[in-house]
């Protein structure tokens, strides 16, 4: 299972309520916010309960994201997870 990273996402709404995630900040190991923009996404949600590749246990309550973003110029994927019932983002590195 990949270590879970707790996150604030800032992102817009399209006219229909989807969710685009544009920029995501986190703590690095120092405790100094980073933050990070979202190159590109697709949304990987779906109304079954599963276990994603990365070992998250998913429901029809969470909306999740693979996401690549641009960390000091090198793409990197991630997976971004919402909670609807928590209200809480968090993040995954595939």
């Amino acid at each position: 299972m990949n270590k879970r990273y707790p996150v604030d996402v800032i992102c817009q709404y399209s006219r229909d309520g989807t969710i685009i995630p544009i920029r995501i900040r986190l703590d690095d190991e120092d405790g100094i916010q980073r933050s990070y923009k979202v190159c590109g996404y697709r949304e990987l949600s779906d109304n079954r309960t599963y276990e994603t590749i990365d070992g998250v246990y998913v429901t029809n309550d969470t909306i999740f994201f693979e996401c690549k973003l641009d960390v000091l110029g090198k793409d990197i994927i991630t997976r971004l997870y919402y909670c609807k019932s928590e209200r809480k983002w968090f993040m995954t590195v595939l």
